[in-house]
């Protein structure tokens, strides 16, 4: 008995600290897209510390904790008053519950496992880097989700970084299957090319079928990375589906009563694909241990 609470006392100490590091990084992922989409724009640096982008003066430490500022300022600058805009709450929100949701599907069956996965140390390597990866991913996806969320566009350099760290995550999901038993590693790469079709190539016929007006040409890209990193033609076609349907039901009834047809996808992209992520490693689990 008092073993089993040791170990929810401690499994709830790895998920809070998840969720507050993911907080920090989502402020970080915000903060990088203004600060590039203000280098783009102004051809500026805005500096070293962060700023109120209306009166340019600096936000102090006790005014940039994640989350709990943002409460208690009520989304607005303590300086001038003007609003700071909710992207920074749902940034560091959205990616605070990310981490603990990746850290409740990867870490803690890691940790559950402990001693199992110690006996085979390069197994144990692996599990680790897909964990880690995959949270340096979230976060590039985290600044390409702000950024084509506020200003439609998807920058090709971060695409390009997302596509990098997507494949490498792919080495590693491929490298585990190698080292299990039952791993099929032809099998897997043929997965994984299956998925890339059907996720990123959807995206792709619907960008060039629509001349770009049902979708933009970075959401293709940002697709390939996800893919990638999925490495799973099912879960790749859950992700389309479920990133159409999470457009259907929060975009569209906006864009028909404005009358506009292009809707950013790439935020719906990345929610689905962290909602598949973590459905597609616990499900397996949780009917395993119903039945």
């Amino acid at each position: 008995m008092k073993c089993d609470m040791v170990d929810t006392m401690i499994t709830t100490f790895i998920l809070v600290m998840m969720f507050i590091l993911g907080a920090v990084f989502g402020s970080f992922a915000c903060c990088q897209a203004w600060r590039w989409r203000y280098h783009v724009v102004k051809k500026k640096d805005l500096g070293q510390w962060s700023v109120c982008m209306h009166c340019k003066k600096r936000i102090q430490w006790y005014d940039n904790i994640p989350i709990v500022s943002w409460l208690v300022l009520r989304g607005k600058c303590r300086n001038c008053h003007k609003d700071i805009g909710v992207a920074d709450f749902l940034s560091e929100i959205s990616l605070a519950v990310a981490f603990l949701m990746l850290s409740w599907a990867y870490l803690l069956p890691i940790l559950n496992n402990w001693t199992v996965l110690t006996l085979h140390p390069e197994l144990l390597t692996v599990k680790l880097a897909v964990f880690v990866v995959t949270l340096v991913l979230l976060v590039v996806l985290m600044v390409l989700a702000v950024y084509d969320a506020k200003w439609g566009e998807l920058p090709v350099v971060l695409l390009i970084l997302a596509i990098i760290i997507g494949a490498m995550v792919c080495v590693l999901r491929l490298k585990e299957l190698s080292l299990t038993d039952d791993g099929n590693l032809l099998e897997g790469i043929i997965n994984t090319l299956i998925g890339v079709g059907i996720l990123s190539g959807t995206c792709y016929v619907i960008y060039k079928g629509s001349h770009e007006k049902l979708m933009g040409g970075g959401d293709w890209l940002l697709a390939l990375a996800l893919s990638l990193a999925l490495a799973d033609w099912w879960l790749s076609l859950w992700t389309i589906f479920l990133a159409n349907l999470l457009g259907d039901l929060i975009a569209l009834p906006g864009a028909l009563k404005t009358k506009n047809t292009k809707v950013h996808f790439g935020p719906f992209l990345v929610a689905a694909f962290v909602i598949v992520l973590v459905l597609g490693n616990c499900l397996p689990l949780l009917l395993q241990a119903s039945f």
